[in-house]
């Protein structure tokens, strides 16, 4: 599987960024027609009315929506799905706007920036990735492994999900490879850095979060971005935490005709309904803007990816599908009411 193109912007808030993010895609002449939108906040981003007339006025140019994610390794869920298909092209179109309802996530799982909470801030952003099947002279690099790892809820859960990261990225290591560190301000990924020794860590490149900054699914492309565009290095192992346990691992190496493809893995999808999942999320909302009260276990609660069923279960990704069969009946009917 082949990156053709990538971009991203972090740069200004909600309208801004999908103003720049309309202004990127215009200049192409042609898209392809599957395109995967991914956001780490699930329905939450849906919530921003710009965000519902995008993608509304994306699937009203003929194009196949599909809403997929996994927390912070939601990229890399779309890479999953993508895999289990037989279209050539997708755009992958990460849509982390609305700062707050991007925050309101973290801080309801005790990692945000709350009294006494980890202190992880969000960076808002969009980013868009074309990705292929078949090797050409524009593709900027290579995907040739990536998997979500997740964290069993019993006492070695952390141990056996360390175990896991050296295992994948055994497979597939040689000397060339470097790996880009997952190091950020949580203590559940100060804990797994504790199961690498310190020879292993002091070669490993540094993440672009830094001073609890969290770019949320769009870390693996600013890091792509950083260390393989610009600094041209060919062979790269990306790590990515993500909420309810789960370690996003992506390889991405200079590309070339010969190399082996992505090896095919076990994809667990959950199909849930958007519009219950849009409802869920703005039933948290009006509890809190019109009730006044502390709405945060609501949003937590309307999250898929913490809930304890999928801990321990590897490459789990999450497919909310429309009831309503179009984005324009779910704008009209729901998400206007929420602009």
């Amino acid at each position: 599987m082949y990156i053709k193109s990538l971009w991203l912007d972090n740069k200004g808030e909600t309208e801004q960024l999908l103003q720049s993010l309309n202004q990127y895609l215009d200049g192409f002449a042609e898209l392809p027609e599957l395109i995967y939108i991914v956001s780490a906040g699930e329905a939450n981003v849906l919530l921003e009315q710009r965000v519902m007339q995008f993608i509304t006025k994306l699937e009203e140019s003929a194009h196949n929506i599909l809403f997929v994610g996994s927390a912070c390794t939601s990229f890399h869920a779309a890479i999953l799905s993508y895999s289990r298909r037989a279209e050539a092209d997708a755009l992958i179109i990460n849509l982390e706007v609305g700062k707050e309802r991007q925050q309101e996530c973290l801080d309801s799982l005790g990692i945000g920036v709350k009294a006494g909470q980890d202190g992880l801030s969000v960076i808002t952003g969009v980013a868009v990735t074309w990705i292929t099947r078949k090797y050409h002279e524009q593709s900027i690099c290579q995907i040739s492994s990536c998997d979500i790892l997740s964290q069993s809820p019993s006492l070695t859960g952390a141990h056996e999900l360390v175990k896991s990261l050296k295992r994948i990225m055994s497979v597939n290591f040689d000397d060339a490879s470097q790996v880009v560190s997952f190091d950020i301000e949580s203590k559940w990924a100060k804990g797994l850095l504790k199961g690498f020794s310190g020879t292993e860590r002091s070669t490993w490149l540094p993440s672009i979060e830094k001073d609890g900054l969290h770019y949320l699914s769009i870390k693996p492309l600013a890091e792509i971005r950083k260390y393989f565009l610009e600094k041209k290095l060919e062979n790269l192992w990306l790590i990515t935490l993500g909420g309810g346990g789960r370690a996003g691992c992506i390889k991405v190496v200079s590309p070339a005709i010969d190399r082996a493809r992505l090896l095919s893995r076990l994809v667990h999808t959950e199909t849930l309904s958007l519009e219950d999942a849009f409802s869920d999320f703005s039933t948290a909302q009006h509890i809190g803007d019109t009730l006044g009260q502390d709405y945060l276990p609501h949003v937590r609660e309307a999250l898929s990816y913490p809930k304890r069923k999928y801990r321990g279960r590897h490459n789990q990704i999450f497919h909310w599908v429309l009831n309503s069969g179009s984005w324009r009946s779910l704008l009209e009917n729901q998400g206007a009411k929420h602009g």
